[in-house]
């Protein structure tokens, strides 16, 4: 049994469900651009990337539409969709959980790190996580691995990689854990699907709460 000390959380499918609010979103986007689907269930795949990657492989849009996508994006889901939004019940109880066995507790989002910090807040968790880290609204983190990057640095772990696990629902969380060197653990209750989780190389799946409990403490 590996001893992780540092667990960083996904956001989007991992600690909440925000389908309903970032589907409206989306919905903004085709609307004003006429883009016709046959399937929304494709959404599913956009939660999880950053917008312009999002935007560029379903949408089609590139350049100024696509820049106009996001803005489009954020005039809605800023004010009204942020809020549409569920907290996953065991999540909360088992982050309380894998603090009380001495665990440090991130979150390493590809949301903008303001809209995480603000849905923390105001379900009253944000005091359960040692540090939010997530996009940044320049630009200069965009990617996953530019955020877990990033909450390594701010918490000087680029010496203990080894003790530090990446925990998400999409090949994305698994994919920039890769980049990062470090491992990994695909979680079942979100959007991503275990066969992406697995062909991705995630280290560990876990179906329920209980499980990754199981799998960080062997309890």
């Amino acid at each position: 049994m590996e001893n992780f000390e540092h667990i960083f959380f996904d956001f989007d499918g991992t600690i909440m469900n925000t389908s309903e609010g970032v589907f409206e979103g989306f919905d903004r986007v085709r609307e004003y651009f006429n883009i016709e689907l046959e399937d929304k269930s494709v959404y599913n795949t956009m939660i999880g990337p950053p917008l312009y990657e999002s935007f560029d492989r379903v949408f089609h849009l590139t350049g100024k539409k696509l820049e106009k996508g996001i803005e489009v994006f954020h005039d809605y889901y800023t004010p009204i969709g942020l809020y549409k939004c569920k907290l996953y019940d065991e999540v909360a109880p088992l982050i309380k959980k894998l603090k009380a066995a001495g665990k440090k507790i991130y979150v390493a989002t590809s949301k903008p790190e303001v809209y995480a910090r603000q849905l923390l807040q105001k379900f009253g968790i944000d005091s359960l996580f040692d540090f939010i880290g997530g996009v940044d609204m320049e630009g200069v983190r965009r990617d996953k691995i530019d955020v877990i990057r990033y909450v390594m640095d701010t918490n000087n772990l680029n010496d203990v990689k080894d003790q530090c696990l990446m925990l998400g629902d999409t090949h994305y969380d698994i994919d920039g854990a890769k980049l990062a060197g470090l491992k990994s653990m695909g979680i079942l209750w979100g959007f991503g699907s275990e066969k992406s989780l697995r062909e991705s190389g995630a280290d560990y799946i876990a179906k329920d709460a209980a499980h990754v409990y199981e799998i960080l403490t062997g309890k």
